[in-house]
């Protein structure tokens, strides 16, 4: 399940309509109206970053090969850095919708869920057996080498998780993205599963560390065998085994990307979004995330270093850093009642998110799960030792660690430096190129550690351990990669990509560089790449740590990368508000970051085209368009879901060198379709009339691109953002009223209703108002300084409505949505029976409204259950007739019954109750017992859709059952638990 390659991030930001945005501010700085810009240039559908289905292409462009294989293509990171625009739009406007928007969108078509509509995306992950979590199949260095024999050399460990999480959410279904989504269905593949999505699940990288994405083979990840092999589907080209492979659906999460999409709503808690829906959805995400920590078979951490691994039996197989990857899957069909699990061996520094570990640890996301807020707390202390680690002396990070040398548990080699057991590896999981050479890893990476650094000095913690690594570490990059970088000035180097000084010599590493430059206004330049020798010390303690003389970074190829520039620029950001927050001023360096960010910012928008910032990029590996080397072994022929059969007759022999004995095909051989690009007859032109084929160089120029890539942009919007909110304050030159406030909530009590709503940005104070018929007029109820406020003055039975208005110094904001609620006394239980409720339906516009219940007896005396009854009140939103069903029972399914009552006249979050009863079969409920699961669901006749929302018995919220009032329970007819609405 080897996911190589740079996953270069896509973005989007569809499923909303597009209207045009101002800023709210007379006068809003030139960083605040920047980001504003560049955000409706993404959302602008004339520019072409969403596809019809609202998710968000990798690049405005198509004809590209970095990571996805094609431009319209999406990733997972895509996904995060959308999370993160929206956050920060949610800030600067107090409009949170869009975000919830991108997390709806996200949960539809990348979280293999059933997000709704009843399609089971995972459909036997209920069969998995976490003591035998998977079968063990060795990683090589060469795709030729493949498929793997599946087989029992080494016995999976046992998986300490999915108890815990049945036990948080119900179910182990994954709620984690897979990495690759083909948007447009341009590999012709198809959604098995969810055929109403024209985007389809899909995956590229399985081959080992030296399969680029020019070498891998596209497949579907819901493979029932139409497409491949004859029999066999895609499976064969990976693994082996004695029977012919069983259909089978296989997801592949990237853990950097669940981790950034946490570390957005992180920060969109901090900016003042409360909407506990998706905070929960966050958390759960995080939850599911920790399979990422796990070594692959579950071995434990650091027991192969002689060749030997051990099976784990619990934590001991937790690495606590970000692997690269967490896979899952299972069968397809009536046999299909298998399913498995496994995590990643290797961890690479450019995948830790120091700030999700944060989150889900201490700040404000813990997650539901007994052990995950230890764990991430335990995640967080070892990442900052893990970065740590790898300082090299010139201040880069160096590439990580594994868990299994060689990807097959080999012995580590005499010599080896390690961290807590796991050995030091340069470039973890893909060599062609090399994984930590780009420079793009360092500043995703560090960028994190410097928002840690910020968020610890300004919570006035300077002083622990955490704090202590985190500034050494931020530090310590921004002292060295400042030396490379500039503004307004062009970096003079060799052809070979060294930096040079102004002797002409070349610059291989070392403290303060005197780097040459030539004058060039309107410019920027950062590092490329960064080569590496040596290796880190082993790792005991942070006290002992001692910079790491021995481990050494070259920097070179001084680069325009527009994306990259956005993620190093909030790094300077970070890093410079961090130094003010912990010392009340800018030390020299934090000044020094901040105005290399600002001139950079100022100088990246000379480069904006009207969709984007972009600059021009010459492509010297696109020859490999052409060349034959995505291997097949022998007799391995199949169709692709282009209608071409694979590899094709147009192949070369591969070479026995590599160990494999069959053919090689070309990237094009593979996927046909591509010579029907816009682009395509430029590249060709380029190809024969440039590329020495001999010399392996393009002689008149490399194909020269510009490229939207959506996560780039979104890296940029948001640099402008941040740079906004921590070094401008965030605050418009002229002020402004606020917006009014969104999402407001209303909880009935006993004589109480509780009320809350979202922060509004620049607001000083908010008033609740209150009337007692829908509409107004209101009443000033209240002025408060926080977004909630509980209201005593109210008598039971009666139904209060609600507005909230935000004001400051300028003025004040329209009134908030109105909500309502009736007080009612708490009804003390007859005959000591309590109903507990819980969904996985967090899709309130669906077509099917899916609660479920239990009754739990408190008392003393057994109850027959023939008379209990249950109320669930709803809104139908749409008068038709109903469909009950009983999709499981404890109890059994014949034993629960179910009607629908029509309210008349409807009160506020009802209009209609299902009532459920039960049949003399269903027995009696003993005193201390409860009934165990039932799992109702109920539709409209048409399958139209019902709005949850608002709904007087629904709760998002609510993934583990818990006592739950607003569904009411009647024992001999009379109420016995609840509150009627």
């Amino acid at each position: 399940m080897l996911m190589s390659s740079l996953l270069a991030l896509a973005l989007s930001t569809g499923g909303v309509a597009y209207s045009p945005q101002t800023v709210n501010a007379a006068a809003a700085s030139t960083e605040a109206t920047r980001f504003l810009t560049l955000y409706e240039q993404l959302k602008n559908p004339a520019n072409g970053y969403f596809s019809a289905e609202g998710i968000p292409y990798h690049a405005v462009e198509t004809l590209m090969s970095e990571a996805p294989d094609y431009g319209h293509m999406t990733t997972s990171e895509a996904y995060s850095y959308w999370m993160w625009l929206e956050v920060l739009y949610g800030y600067h406007t107090g409009d949170w919708s869009k975000l919830e928007a991108a997390w709806d969108n996200m949960e539809k078509y990348i979280i293999p869920i059933d997000e709704g509509d009843g399609k089971q995306e995972q459909p036997t992950m209920s069969y998995y057996n976490p003591n035998s979590p998977a079968t063990y199949a060795s990683e090589y260095n060469q795709p030729d080498k493949y498929p793997s024999q599946l087989g029992g050399q080494y016995a999976a460990g046992k998986d300490p998780l999915d108890s815990e999480l049945k036990a948080a959410y119900g179910n182990n279904q994954t709620y984690l993205m897979h990495w690759l989504v083909d948007v447009d269905n341009w590999y012709g593949f198809g959604n098995l599963l969810n055929p109403t999505h024209t985007a389809a699940y899909v995956n590229t990288f399985q081959r080992g560390e030296q399969e680029s994405v020019w070498e891998a083979v596209p497949h579907p990840s819901q493979d029932d065998k139409s497409f491949g092999k004859t029999g066999e589907g895609f499976m064969t080209l990976f693994t082996k085994e004695a029977n012919v492979p069983a259909a089978q659906w296989r997801y592949t999460n990237a853990t950097d990307a669940d981790a950034r999409a946490v570390q957005a709503m992180y920060w969109a808690q901090e900016l003042g979004y409360n909407n506990t829906v998706y905070l929960n959805k966050a958390k759960k995400m995080g939850d599911y995330l920790r399979y990422g920590m796990y070594d692959k078979y579950f071995q434990k951490v650091g027991s192969a270093a002689d060749g030997t691994p051990n099976a784990g039996t619990g934590k001991d197989s937790n690495q606590y850093l970000l692997a690269w990857y967490t896979a899952w899957g299972g069968g397809l069909g009536t046999t299909g009642n298998w399913a498995w699990r496994i995590g990643a061996s290797h961890a690479h520094q450019g995948y830790q998110n120091v700030v999700a570990a944060y989150a889900l640890s201490e700040g404000g996301l813990v997650p539901a799960s007994a052990t995950a807020g230890t764990d991430w707390a335990n995640s967080l202390k070892r990442q900052l030792e893990f970065y740590t680690w790898l300082q090299s002396d010139e201040g880069a990070i160096a590439g990580g660690a594994t868990n299994s040398y060689d990807g097959a548990y080999k012995a580590y080699p005499a010599g080896t430096s390690t961290f807590y057991g796991m050995a030091y590896d340069d470039a973890p999981v893909y060599h062609d190129p090399p994984s930590n050479n780009w420079f793009g890893m360092q500043a995703w990476s560090v960028e994190r550690v410097a928002e840690l650094y910020y968020i610890l000095a300004a919570s006035g913690d300077t002083t622990s351990e955490n704090f202590r690594m985190a500034k050494q570490v931020v530090e310590n990059w921004v002292d060295w990669s400042t030396d490379y970088a500039f503004a307004g000035k062009r970096p003079v180097s060799d052809a070979d990509g060294y930096y040079l000084n102004s002797q002409g010599s070349r610059i291989l590493g070392g403290d303060n560089p005197q780097v040459a430059t030539v004058s060039a206004p309107g410019e920027f330049w950062i590092p490329g790449n960064v080569e590496w020798s040596g290796q880190p010390d082993t790792w005991t303690s942070f006290a002992a740590s001692d910079g790491n003389s021995n481990l050494k970074a070259v920097t070179k190829s001084p680069s325009q990368d527009a994306g990259v520039l956005g993620s190093y620029i909030k790094a300077l950001t970070f890093f410079a508000a961090g130094t003010r927050a912990e010392t009340g001023s800018y030390t020299t360096l934090g000044a020094q970051a901040q105005t290399l960010a600002k001139s950079m910012l100022d100088n990246a928008w000379g480069y904006n085209d009207g969709i984007g910032i972009t600059t021009t990029e010459a492509r010297g590996d696109y020859f490999r368009y052409f060349t034959k080397e995505v291997y097949f072994p022998a007799g391995w022929t199949g169709t692709f879901g282009q209608g071409n059969t694979i590899p094709g007759s147009n192949t070369v022999a591969s070479d026995p060198a590599k160990g494999g004995n069959g053919v090689y095909a070309s990237y094009t051989d593979i996927r046909p379709d591509i010579t029907n690009d816009p682009s395509w007859s430029y590249l060709l032109n380029k190809y024969n009339t440039s590329y020495n084929k001999t010399t392996k160089t393009w002689e008149n120029g490399a194909p020269e691109f510009k490229y939207h890539r959506f996560w780039a942009q979104v890296d940029m919007a948001t640099a402008y953002a941040e740079y906004d909110r921590l070094i401008n304050n965030g605050g418009p030159v002229e002020p402004a009223a606020p917006k009014a406030p969104s999402k407001p909530a209303a909880t009935a009590g006993d004589k109480l209703v509780t009320l809350s709503w979202n922060n509004v940005s620049g607001a000083a104070s908010y008033t609740v108002k209150r009337a007692t018929v829908s509409g107004g007029p209101y009443t000033d109820v209240a002025t408060v300084t926080q977004a909630a406020y509980s209201d005593s003055s109210v008598v039971n039975g009666t139904t209060y409505y609600y507005v909230v208005s935000a004001a400051n110094s300028v003025g004040s904001s329209p009134n908030s949505p109105e909500v309502s609620a009736k007080p009612a006394a708490v009804v003390v239980p007859a005959g000591n029976l309590a109903v507990q409720y819980k969904t996985n339906d967090t899709s309130p516009g669906d077509n099917q409204i899916r609660p479920q219940l239990r009754i739990v007896n408190n008392g003393t005396t057994a109850v027959d259950l023939k008379n209990v009854k249950l109320r669930y009140y709803y809104t139908i939103d749409g008068e038709k007739a109903q469909q009950f069903n009983v999709d499981y029972a404890t109890l059994g399914s014949g034993n629960v019954q179910g009607s629908f009552v029509k309210l008349t006249p409807g009160v506020s979050g009802a209009d209609h109750y299902v009532e459920i009863s039960f049949t003399a079969a269903a027995g009696s409920l003993a005193p201390g017992a409860n009934t165990g699961e039932i799992q109702l669901r109920f539709n409209k006749s048409d399958w139209s859709n019902y709005n949850e929302t608002g709904d007087y018995s629904y709760d998002a919220t609510k993934s583990a059952y818990a006592d739950w009032n607003k569904v009411t329970l009647y024992l001999n007819g009379s109420l016995a638990w609840g509150i009627e609405p």
